[in-house]
C-alpha cells in the first residue's frame, strides 16, 4: 500500500466514522471524512481521492444518488458500500448503480474492510494499467497500419463493445454470486416448469442442514423437513404461487438436522418472466425467524398476563364496592327515619351503578370499553327490582349496540341511575300504573340517551341548575363533566335527553 493512498469515508454516524478513520490511519492510510453525501461529493472535486467508503443511508441524499453522481464525475474511483442493511433488493441496487463491493455493518472484523480496500485498489490499478497498455498498443498499431485501421475501425469498435459488455456482465455475475453467498439468508432460483432448484446459496446448509447440491438433486427434501402440521398448507401455498404467478410471503416450521431442531423459516418468493411475459423462474429468499417468533410469543404471553391482572383488579374493585353497598344497606335497616334511610339507599344505588361498570369490564375481553347498551339494561333492571313495592311500572327499552370508554360510561351510569330512580320515586305519585322508556343511539355525530316517563311531570319552569335536590345536583355536575347537553321536556310526563359527542365511542367491530 502506498503511503499517499487517500480514503474518503461518507458516514453520518460520527462514532462509526471516527472508528473506521482511526483504524485506517493506524494501517497507514490517509483519511478524509464526510458526514453527508453532498459534502463527500464536494471533497472529491477538491482532493485526490483513491477509494471511497459509502454509507447507503445518508441524511441528505441516498447512497444510490451518490453513486449516480459519482459515475458522471469519476467512475474509476473504487466505491465500497458499508451499510447496516442486508436487504437483497438494496444490495442489488447498489451493485447495479456502480458499487465495487458491499460490506455489512457492524464490521466485527476490520481486516475485512482492509482486504476489500486493497482488493479494489488493485483492481482499479490493473484497470488503469490495462487501459494505458491498450492505448499504447492501439497507437502503435495505428501508426504502423493506418490504412488497415481505417478500414476495420467499425469492426474493432463493435468487437470491443461486445468484449467489454461480456466482461462487465461476467464481473457483475461474480459480484452478485459473492453477495448472495455471503449473506445469512438463503437465496434460491427454481425452475417454474420442472420445480427443480437451479441455484441455491451456501447459507441453505446452515438454515436447512442440506447442501445446495442435495437440494438441486432432490427438491422434495424440503418437504420432508416441514413440520407435519404445516406440510399440507405449505403444499397448497406453493400450488397457488404457481397458479396465480404473483409474489408471496409465508412462514412455516421445519425440523432440521440430526438433533431435530425446530426452526421457524420465512420465505419471500418472486416470479420472473421471460420476454413473452411467461413465468419461467421463481427466485426467493429464506431466513431463520425463530428468535422473532419466540419474542412474539413471549410478548403475547405477557399481554395475556396483564389482561388477567387488570381483570382481577376490576373484580376486586367490584367486590369492594359491593361490600360498601352491603354496609350501606345494613346501616339503612337500622335507621327509623324514612327520609334518612332513603338517603342511604340512594347512595347504595349510586355505588351499585359504579359496580356494574367494573362487573362489565371483568366480563368482557376488552379492558378499556364496555357494552353500554347491556350496561343500561342491567342498571334499569336492578333499579326496577329495588322499587318493586311502589307503583307498577312498564319498563320498555330500545338500546342500540354502543361501546363506551370507562371514563364516559361511569358518569353516564350515575346520571341514568339518578334519573331512573327519580322516576320510580316521584313520577307516578297518585297513579295506578306508569310507563318508563329508555333509549340509546347515534344521531348526526351525537350519542343520545333518553329517559321518558308518562308521570306527573316536572314543573314547566324547572331549572336543574337551581335545584336543591342532591340527585339533580349530581346530574348537573356530571353533565358538565361530560361536556354534554341535557334537555328536559314536560308534556304528559317528562323526557330527559342527554346528548354529547360520539368521540367517546370505542371503535370496536
Amino acid at each position: 500500500m502506498a503511503v499517499s493512498t487517500n480514503v474518503l469515508t461518507m458516514e453520518d454516524d460520527p462514532v462509526v466514522r471516527e472508528t473506521i478513520a482511526a483504524y485506517l490511519i493506524d494501517e497507514g492510510y490517509s483519511v478524509t471524512q464526510a458526514e453527508s453525501g453532498l459534502q463527500g461529493l464536494a471533497l472529491i472535486k477538491e482532493k485526490n481521492i483513491d477509494a471511497i467508503l459509502l454509507d447507503w443511508r445518508l441524511p441528505d441524499i441516498s447512497g444510490g444518488e451518490v453513486l449516480s453522481r459519482l459515475a458522471k464525475m469519476n467512475p474509476t474511483i473504487p466505491v465500497i458500500v458499508v451499510s447496516g442493511t442486508d436487504e437483497v433488493e438494496e444490495v442489488i441496487e447498489a451493485l447495479q448503480r456502480g458499487a465495487w463491493d458491499y460490506l455489512r455493518k457492524p464490521l466485527k472484523n476490520m481486516d475485512i474492510l482492509i482486504e476489500a480496500i486493497v482488493r479494489n485498489l488493485n483492481r482499479a490499478r490493473m484497470m488503469k494499467e490495462a487501459a494505458l497498455e491498450g492505448e499504447h498498443l492501439k497507437e502503435l498499431v495505428r501508426s504502423r497500419t493506418e490504412e488497415l485501421e481505417r478500414a476495420n475501425a467499425l469492426l474493432r469498435r463493435e468487437a470491443k463493445e461486445r468484449q467489454e459488455y461480456a466482461a462487465a456482465l461476467k464481473e457483475s455475475e461474480a459480484r452478485f454470486r459473492q453477495l448472495v453467498e455471503t449473506v445469512r439468508e438463503a437465496f434460491f432460483v427454481r425452475n417454474a416448469i420442472t420445480k427443480e432448484f437451479i441455484y441455491v446459496s451456501p447459507a441453505a446448509t446452515e438454515l436447512f442442514g442440506l447442501t445446495p447440491d442435495q437440494l438441486a438433486l432432490d427438491s422434495g427434501l424440503l418437504l420432508e423437513l416441514l413440520h407435519p402440521d404445516d406440510r399440507n398448507d405449505a403444499v397448497d401455498r406453493m400450488l397457488k404461487i404457481y397458479i396465480n404467478q404473483t409474489p408471496d410471503n409465508f412462514e412455516y416450521r421445519f425440523i432440521v438436522g440430526k438433533e431435530k431442531v425446530l426452526k421457524w423459516i420465512g420465505f419471500r418468493i418472486f416470479p420472473v418472466k421471460d420476454a413473452n411475459g411467461v413465468v419461467y423462474r421463481h427466485v426467493g429468499v429464506a431466513e431463520d425467524i425463530t428468535e422473532r417468533k419466540h419474542a412474539h410469543d413471549a410478548l403475547c404471553a405477557s399481554l395475556r398476563e396483564k389482561d388477567i391482572l387488570f381483570k382481577e383488579v376490576h373484580h376486586r374493585v367490584k367486590n369492594n364496592l359491593q361490600l360498601v353497598s352491603s354496609l350501606l344497606s345494613l346501616q339503612a335497616q337500622r335507621i327509623l327515619n324514612l327520609e334518612d334511610r332513603e338517603r342511604f339507599l340512594d347512595s347504595q344505588r349510586r355505588i351499585q351503578s359504579m359496580t356494574l361498570v367494573h362487573e362489565e369490564l371483568y366480563r368482557t375481553d376488552d379492558l378499556s370499553c364496555i357494552d353500554f347498551s347491556y350496561y343500561v339494561e342491567q342498571l334499569a333492571r336492578r333499579i326496577e327490582q329495588a322499587f318493586l313495592a311502589t307503583v307498577p311500572v312498564d319498563l320498555e327499552m330500545n338500546l342500540e349496540k354502543i361501546y363506551l370508554s370507562v371514563d364516559t360510561a361511569m358518569p353516564c351510569g350515575l346520571i341514568l341511575n339518578e334519573l331512573i330512580s327519580n322516576v320510580y320515586k316521584h313520577a307516578f305519585i297518585g297513579k295506578e300504573r306508569g310507563r318508563l322508556f329508555l333509549s340509546t343511539g347515534l344521531q348526526d355525530g351525537q350519542l343520545i340517551l333518553k329517559v321518558v316517563d308518562d308521570g306527573v311531570g316536572f314543573p314547566k319552569d324547572f331549572d336543574i341548575a337551581q335545584s336543591d335536590s342532591l340527585g339533580m345536583q349530581v346530574v348537573n355536575e356530571l353533565v358538565e363533566q361530560l361536556s354534554a347537553k341535557l334537555t328536559i321536556s314536560v308534556d304528559n310526563g317528562t323526557e330527559f335527553k342527554l346528548s354529547f359527542s360520539d368521540a367517546s365511542l370505542c371503535l370496536l367491530p
